[in-house]
């Protein structure tokens, strides 16, 4: 004889209840929990990816199931950076009022992230008069915010170091800010003064080398950046894990900074880049959600970090 089949819940009225997606209150509440700006960059992340998932404005995921690296790199650092905004503020919730530069250099890496490249294609493809110009215009102009969000980011972080930092820091600090600032002048020398392509138009390739040059900017701001994020690593105000997890990952980025100079195309080439670009870069983005600019020196996300002191 068969056992009988378990009944199909009902409700008091005889409805047949919702079936329920296992963990969707978890993610709900938490979904509610989350600022309105960390909702609202976790919605444009979600859009940037379903758009370039679509090819919409000329983008593409480039995601190719043949070769693995890709199945990281179509998604990070890129939808990270547009996360970042989120992840301060999820993990500090009153960081507009407490760090506002930080919140402000997030939001313009942020943004240029999610815009810069659909605005760029939207402009050029088709049957546009000028291809060339207004692309490139669009590119100069976004690489400056992200050196402005950049600096803003170091200057927010320079503000939270409340110890001075011993002489290995400051020593590291110096090593990791001049390795990537010189590869930025490096690429600034190469973009003036190396074989410009010609492509045909005096004033675009004119333009051309000048957003080449332009490139130097942001990457000279982040060298910024990553000095002033090491001199805070001793910093005990701030979760440990963060600490080390950002400096680490900018003693990478500075590492292939330099030797992605004396590596030449292959394999290897692929391989240095990846562990020495997106992959640092990625994990420095993680730091923030993991208390990099929270001293409230816990690992659990602060609510309310102005504690009062004991009697």
């Amino acid at each position: 004889m068969t056992e009988p089949r378990p009944a199909i819940a009902t409700s008091d009225l005889g409805v047949v209840d919702p079936m329920r997606i296992p963990g969707s209150a978890t993610l709900r509440r938490a979904w509610r929990a989350l600022p309105i700006l960390a909702r609202v960059f976790v919605a444009l992340a979600g859009v940037d990816v379903a758009a370039r998932a679509l090819g919409l404005f000329g983008t593409g995921l480039y995601l190719h199931l043949e070769y693995p690296l890709t199945w990281f790199t179509a998604f990070f650092p890129h939808d990270a950076l547009i996360l970042l905004p989120a992840l301060i503020v999820a993990r500090r919730p009153d960081a507009l009022d407490s760090m506002p530069l930080v919140v402000r250099g997030a939001v313009a890496v942020a943004a240029v992230e999610l815009l810069s490249a659909p605005a760029g294609n939207l402009v050029s493809i088709g049957n546009a008069p000028d291809p060339v110009v207004a692309p490139t215009v669009i590119s100069i102009v976004a690489q400056l915010v992200t050196a402005g969000g950049w600096l803003w980011l170091a200057q927010g972080l320079r503000a939270l170091n409340q110890a001075k930092p011993t002489e290995s820091i400051a020593g590291l600090a110096n090593l990791v800010a001049g390795a990537l600032a010189i590869a930025a002048l490096a690429n600034l020398a190469l973009a003036l003064f190396g074989p410009q392509p010609d492509v045909g138009e005096p004033t675009w390739t004119t333009l051309l080398q000048l957003n080449n040059a332009v490139l130097a900017v942001p990457a000279l701001a982040f060298a910024y950046l990553a000095g002033s994020t090491v001199l805070g690593t001793g910093d005990q105000t701030r979760p440990y894990a963060a600490r080390q997890l950002a400096m680490g990952a900018l003693v990478l980025l500075a590492i292939g900074s330099l030797v992605m100079f004396a590596v030449g195309q292959g394999a290897v080439w692929v391989l240095i880049g990846f562990a020495t670009g997106p992959l640092p870069m990625t994990a420095f983005l993680v730091a923030f959600g993991l208390g990099l600019a929270d001293p409230s020196g816990t690992i659990e996300p602060a609510v309310q970090t102005q504690q009062p002191l004991p009697a």
